[in-house]
């Protein structure tokens, strides 16, 4: 579907006319989003039918979690186009976290944001969950070591070799520290990072995008909470877990390389060096 035929069809199911009320987001790899004021509706569009699937299972997992009452804004599902061509949904007011917008905060106020992030997480994964787990872990690992070593070269332009040597043994040696603390099968959004988390002014919580939830390790959810004041916050609020601590803190050392060789493939040269520089933080904070 073309986007003038998408606008349309927005248009005529919110009776919005106006399109400086619509904002277009196409930075998703599925699909085109269609924001109208500030999120009080939303509507997905698939960019094909290869990802009709990934509609349909978000779809019903946000049906699954209407049944249950959390402490965060969740979307909820008012229309569906034929053969899944679209999703519209009463929408989640507030704009994604940057790490700008965490920086202007301050530290109670990280505290108050990652408390209900750590309540909204304690309810979700206590949720008996018996569907479809469209993500595997064995996969996603045995992508990031294909990946990494398909780019190693390109990588060469960001690290000095002694780094990208420390970056190699941190991917070669993930399979096995990822599991020595034990794994706790738990449903889990399982892709919880900043840009999937909503704030508003008054520090109101929306929690977006259930594409990939399923069965998952638990400390998963907890891994793009980069900021330290905002996951201890949430872990806290969970049930204060040290071996949880330690397995977020693994996953962590990973999740910036995995970002860089998704933006990589994005050609967003900005946020591979944003990227490459966390990855540098976290080399030289495992060797003092």
């Amino acid at each position: 579907m073309n986007k003038s035929k998408e606008l349309a069809i927005v248009q005529k199911l919110t009776h919005i006319t106006d399109e400086n009320r619509i904002v277009l987001n196409e930075t998703g790899w599925t699909s085109r989003v269609y924001i109208i004021d500030d999120g009080a509706f939303v509507f997905k569009f698939p960019r094909g039918k290869k990802w009709y699937d990934e509609c349909r299972h978000e779809l019903t997992i946000l049906k699954l979690i209407s049944e249950y009452a959390f402490n965060v804004n969740l979307p909820l599902i008012k229309w569906e186009g034929e053969n899944l061509s679209y999703t519209g949904f009463y929408g989640v007011k507030g704009k994604s976290i940057t790490t700008q917008a965490i920086e202007k905060l301050n530290d109670r106020q990280k505290r108050e944001v990652g408390e209900k992030i750590g309540l909204f997480l304690k309810k979700l994964h206590s949720i008996d969950y018996k569907g479809k787990s469209p993500n595997n872990e064995s996969d996603i690992i045995l992508w990031l070591q294909k990946t990494f070593h398909k780019r190693k070269r390109l990588l060469e332009v960001y690290f000095n070799k002694n780094e990208l040597e420390t970056i190699e043994e941190i991917v070669t040696a993930f399979p096995q520290k990822s599991t020595q603390y034990g794994t706790e099968q738990v449903f889990c959004h399982c892709d919880l990072g900043y840009n999937n988390i909503l704030l508003t002014g008054n520090l109101e919580v929306g929690i977006i995008d259930f594409g990939d939830s399923g069965m998952y390790e638990k400390s998963h959810d907890f891994t793009g909470l980069e900021d330290d004041i905002m996951l201890d916050a949430a872990i806290i609020a969970y049930g204060d877990d040290e071996v949880l601590r330690e397995k977020v803190a693994i996953r962590r050392q990973l999740l910036p390389l995995m970002e860089m060789l998704f933006l990589i493939d994005r050609k967003d040269e900005k946020g591979i060096n944003e990227s490459a520089s966390k990855i540098k933080k976290i080399i030289y904070n495992n060797r003092r």
